[in-house]
C-alpha cells in the first residue's frame, strides 16, 4: 500500500443509513421468525384469522389515526416515520421479544420453581426485554434523521406508534393461541373472545401508552441540550422506569380478576395522559417562544403565527384564499412556514441553523 493511499481520509460511517438498514433487517427478521408459528395457525383455522386480520386491521387505522391527529401537537408526523415506527413495533420488536422472553422465561423458572415463576414470570420478562426492544425503535428514528425525533412530542408519538404496532401483532398472535388454548373447539368464538379482551378490555393502556412514555424521555433526550445533560439522562431514564413499573403492574397477579383486568389499563392510560399534558405543554411554550421570535425576524406575520398552530385555523386561513394559483401559492407558503417553526423547536440548535428555512419562505411569500 502506498503511502499517497494510506494518507486518504477514512469515509465516516452513515448512521443514518446503518440506522434505517438495521429497522429493515430487524424486521425482516421478526417477520421470519413470527411467521413459523403463525402461518400453520392461519392455514389450518382460516376462517378464524380472517377475523382475526379484519378486526387488526380495522384497530390498527382507528389507533393510527388518532395517534398522527391527536398525540403529536400542531402537525401529524410524517408517513415516512410513522410506517418505520409500525414496522419495527409489529415486526422487528415482537420478533425480538419472542425470543428474549422464551430464554428468560426458562431463567425465571429455574431461579423461582416452578409455582413462583408461573404467577410473576410475566411480570418479570416483559417490562425488561419488551420495552427495551420497542424503545431501541424510536432510538434508531432519531438515528435514521434528526427531523423525525426532535422533542419530547415527536418521542410520544413514535414511541405511541411502535407500541401500536407491536400490540396489533401481539393481538394477532393471541387470537391465534387462543384457538390453541381452547382445544381448537370453536376456533372463531375462541379468537372473538380473545381479541375482545384485548382491545376493548385492556387496549386503552396497553403496549402503545407504556412505549408512548418510554419514547417522550428519549425524544427530550436528543433535543433539550439547552438543559444539563444530567437532568436529560434523567428524564429519559424516568420515563424508561416507568414504562416498564407499569408493564409489571399490568403483567403482574396483583389486584387480579375483572377488576384488576379493568384497574391496570386505566392506571397506564392515567400515566400515559399525565405525561401528555406536561409534553404537550411544553411543546406548545415552546412554538409560542419560537413563532413570537419568528414574527420579530420578519418571517411571519402576526395573522400568519396565529393560525399556523392549529391545524383547523390553517384549513381556514387557506380557504380566505381564491381556489386556484393564489391558494397553492399560500399552501406552499404555509408548508414553509411550518418546516421553519418545526426546524426552530430542538433547543439543541441555535435561531441561525433555521436561516434557509427563512430564505425559502422569503422566496415563497407572494408579491403584494
Amino acid at each position: 500500500m502506498t503511502a499517497a493511499v494510506r494518507a486518504l481520509p477514512r469515509r465516516a460511517v452513515d448512521v443514518r443509513s446503518v440506522a434505517f438498514w438495521a429497522m429493515i433487517a430487524m424486521s425482516a427478521f421478526g417477520l421470519w421468525t413470527l411467521q413459523r408459528n403463525a402461518v400453520p395457525a392461519m392455514l389450518a383455522f382460516p376462517p378464524s384469522a380472517a377475523l382475526n386480520v379484519a378486526v387488526l386491521l380495522s384497530t390498527l387505522a382507528v389507533g393510527v389515526w388518532l395517534a398522527r391527529r391527536v398525540m403529536r401537537p400542531v402537525q401529524a408526523p410524517p408517513w415516512s416515520g410513522t410506517w418505520l415506527a409500525l414496522m419495527w413495533g409489529g415486526l422487528a420488536a415482537c420478533g425480538m421479544a419472542l425470543l428474549m422472553n422464551s430464554r428468560l422465561l426458562a431463567v425465571w423458572s429455574q431461579a423461582l420453581g416452578l409455582e413462583a415463576s408461573s404467577r410473576w414470570s410475566a411480570a418479570l420478562t416483559a417490562p425488561l426485554n419488551e420495552e427495551t426492544a420497542k424503545a431501541a425503535g424510536v432510538v434508531l428514528l432519531a438515528a435514521v434523521s434528526t427531523r423525525l425525533v426532535r422533542s419530547a412530542a415527536d418521542g410520544l408519538v413514535y414511541g405511541a406508534l411502535v407500541g401500536f404496532g407491536f400490540q396489533i401483532v401481539e393481538n394477532f398472535t393471541y387470537g391465534l393461541n387462543g384457538i390453541l388454548m381452547a382445544g381448537g373447539v370453536e376456533p372463531f368464538a375462541a379468537t372473538f373472545q380473545t381479541l375482545w379482551i384485548r382491545i376493548v378490555l385492556t387496549g386503552i393502556g396497553s403496549h402503545w401508552a407504556m412505549s408512548a412514555i418510554a419514547g417522550a424521555g428519549i425524544g427530550y433526550l436528543v433535543s433539550a441540550a439547552g438543559r444539563s445533560a444530567a437532568r436529560r439522562v434523567w428524564v429519559a431514564v424516568g420515563c424508561m422506569a416507568l414504562a416498564m413499573a407499569l408493564h409489571f403492574l399490568f403483567d403482574s397477579p396483583l389486584g387480579g380478576g375483572i377488576a384488576g383486568t379493568l384497574v391496570k389499563p386505566l392506571v397506564n392510560f392515567a400515566a400515559v395522559m399525565a405525561v401528555y399534558v406536561v409534553v404537550r405543554r411544553g411543546f406548545r411554550a415552546r412554538w409560542a417562544a419560537v413563532s413570537a421570535e419568528e414574527v420579530a425576524a420578519g418571517s411571519l406575520t402576526r395573522d400568519e403565527a396565529a393560525s399556523l398552530s392549529r391545524r383547523g385555523s390553517r384549513r381556514r386561513r387557506l380557504r380566505s384564499f381564491r381556489a386556484g394559483t393564489g391558494r397553492e401559492a399560500q399552501a406552499r407558503l404555509q408548508r414553509l412556514q411550518l418546516a421553519l417553526l418545526e426546524e426552530r423547536i430542538p433547543e439543541r440548535l441555535p435561531a441561525a441553523a433555521a436561516e434557509p428555512w427563512r430564505e425559502a419562505v422569503a422566496a415563497a411569500r407572494p408579491a403584494n
